[in-house]
């Protein structure tokens, strides 16, 4: 691990977090602009639209386009703290600080409310807080917006680690806020509306967006509640994820989903994911990290082209996930990625910032290359889960 160059990145990484990425209340920000450290101005998100007029948009830009700076500003911000308290305690379990311990829960509390001002429009309901508390979380209501599992995931694997170091009474209302929000997705047959416009099912047609927070989702129910329902689900839902490498790297693809279903299954998990399996999604995540053989391991991006990014999503953070496991040769490759970002905050935008002036100012692709938020969170919480791996490994090898 090259500790010099990463020990200080991650310092400026935190200070950036704790000083910019948090509004009034305690809930992050998905998205500000590099440029100020704050939230886009609503001149300059506006004049980013993703199209001119109402006709040429499906509703997702049309409810971005009505209030830009509120949908950048709060779109991911369940799975950004979600990425960030999980970070705070893998920080405590490695260096013992207590104080990194207590502030995830206390931003855990944070999100604890806007779960509970969800129950109004059902038991279960997690709404995405778009506006934070202004006016008592009216964006709730105003935009109505479901999480997708894709947020609900990070989310989990967040209350699992603080579920793990919790006293009794709050261990209890973790779980129970996780269990009812299963079961709201459950009611629905696993599925839920997305924008008003799609419906997000579990099938092959949306595995990642489901199983990432499916499979953990019913191991840590079944784990709390006995309920063999659970497991049920799990079995009969598993060959949509387990037909090859590629689909499970594509399932789990936020990396800590995997550790913690791993961790919750014990002694299960190679009955259901076999170790070749595991070899061949590893042999997948590098045919992906591969792609990106650009100076600072960049690449052209799938939505904007001509804009570059950064490893993320499909395997990258699969692979953070495998370091977790102690596969082979994953951590090494986790090390090397992460320290190809080394600039805080111009190294952490979507796309590179580099590529900002050549971008279209229309369609958000300009925007993205001065959004830092998100990818800067998932960084720091990829370094504390490199981190672990490697001390875990250390002090297996010296107790042999």
């Amino acid at each position: 691990m090259a500790d010099c160059d990463l020990n200080n990145t991650v310092v400026e990484a935190e200070s950036y977090i704790n000083e910019h990425l948090f509004d009034p209340d305690g809930l992050m920000y998905s998205y500000i602009d590099v440029r100020t450290g704050m939230p886009f101005a609503e001149d300059y998100a506006r004049e980013c639209r993703h199209f001119s007029t109402p006709s040429e948009a499906w509703s997702i830009h049309l409810r971005a386009d009505a209030d830009p700076v509120t949908y950048w500003s709060y779109e991911d911000t369940i799975a950004t703290g979600g990425y960030f308290m999980e970070a705070l305690i893998l920080k405590h379990e490695v260096t013992g600080d207590g104080a990194a311990l207590e502030r995830a829960f206390r931003i855990w509390r944070t999100y604890r409310n806007v779960y509970y001002a969800s129950q109004v429009h059902g038991i279960g309901s997690f709404l995405r807080p778009y506006g934070g508390f202004a006016a008592g979380f009216a964006g709730l209501g105003r935009w109505m917006e479901p999480l997708g599992t894709d947020q609900a995931s990070p989310l989990l694997s967040a209350q699992y680690a603080l579920w793990k170091h919790a006293d009794s009474c709050e261990k209890e209302e973790i779980a129970d806020i996780a269990v009812n929000t299963l079961t709201w997705y459950e009611r629905q047959n696993f599925r839920y509306l997305y924008y008003k416009t799609l419906i997000h099912p579990w099938d092959e047609s949306f595995t990642p967006h489901a199983g990432s927070y499916y499979f953990p989702a019913l191991a840590f129910a079944f784990k709390v509640t006995a309920d063999e329902r659970w497991m049920r689900y799990f079995n009969e839902k598993l060959p949509l994820s387990t037909g090859s490498g590629y689909s499970l790297m594509d399932t789990f693809r936020w990396g800590s989903d995997l550790v913690m279903l791993a961790d919750l299954l014990g002694p299960e998990f190679e009955r259901f994911f076999a170790p070749s399996l595991l070899e061949d999604s590893y042999q997948e995540a590098l045919k992906h990290l591969a792609k990106f053989d650009q100076p600072g391991m960049s690449a052209a991006g799938i939505m904007h082209p001509r804009g570059r990014c950064r490893p993320t999503e499909l395997g990258f953070y699969f692979l953070c996930g495998l370091a977790g496991l102690h596969h082979p040769g994953a951590a090494e490759q986790v090390d090397l990625v992460l320290s190809q970002s080394m600039r805080v905050p111009e190294d952490f935008t979507v796309l590179l910032i580099e590529d900002h002036e050549n971008l279209p100012k229309q369609g958000y692709a300009q925007l993205q290359a001065l959004a830092v938020g998100r990818p800067l969170v998932l960084w720091y919480r990829n370094y504390w889960r490199l981190r672990k791996a490697i001390e875990t490994n250390k002090r297996a090898g010296s107790e042999n």
